[in-house]
């Protein structure tokens, strides 16, 4: 597993990264790799009037539990939208910028995983490191080499246009 260290305001959508994370109520926090939804997601809450800002995404492991399934993570790549390659690292397929009605629209595709959507709030964040994942070791062979596949037809197209 290659990590690279990132900031938070440089995480897009369809990333995975790793970043501890203390949940309200614990003593300590723990190591989460989470499938990024929408890095910046805002809230006005409704009694204060004030703005929050979430993390939201699909939590796919942490150090306290099991992993999601390789057959349950290659279902989830289909409906993001498959696979693409990201700053070095492979990526889920989404826009790279996600408003508050994309968000909805896609966790509304993602039922299925409704268990590990999770929100985190972005000031909890933002006080620890977070990494980006270069391989995800998780991600099914399969899935990777027909994405392979699929990067090498697009690339022979280009090149046979050119010449």
């Amino acid at each position: 597993m290659a990590l690279k260290n990132t900031a938070w305001h440089a995480v897009s959508p369809g990333q995975i990264v790793t970043f501890m994370y203390k949940s309200e109520g614990t003593s300590r926090g723990y190591k989460r790799t989470v499938l990024i939804i929408n890095p910046d997601m805002r809230y006005r809450k409704k009694t204060t009037g004030r703005i929050k800002r979430f993390v939201v995404g699909i939590q796919l492991d942490t150090q306290i539990t099991r992993p999601i399934t390789e057959t349950k993570l290659e279902m989830l790549f289909k409906r993001v939208g498959g696979l693409e390659f990201e700053e070095g690292a492979v990526a889920g397929d989404l826009p790279d910028r996600m408003s508050k009605a994309g968000t909805v629209k896609l966790t509304g595709r993602l039922r299925p995983w409704y268990k590990f959507l999770r929100t985190y709030s972005r000031r909890e964040c933002r006080k620890r490191r977070v990494y980006l994942e270069m391989d995800y070791l998780r991600i099914p062979k399969d899935t990777l080499d027909t994405f392979n596949e699929e990067l090498v037809a697009k690339y022979e197209k280009l090149f046979e246009i050119e010449i």
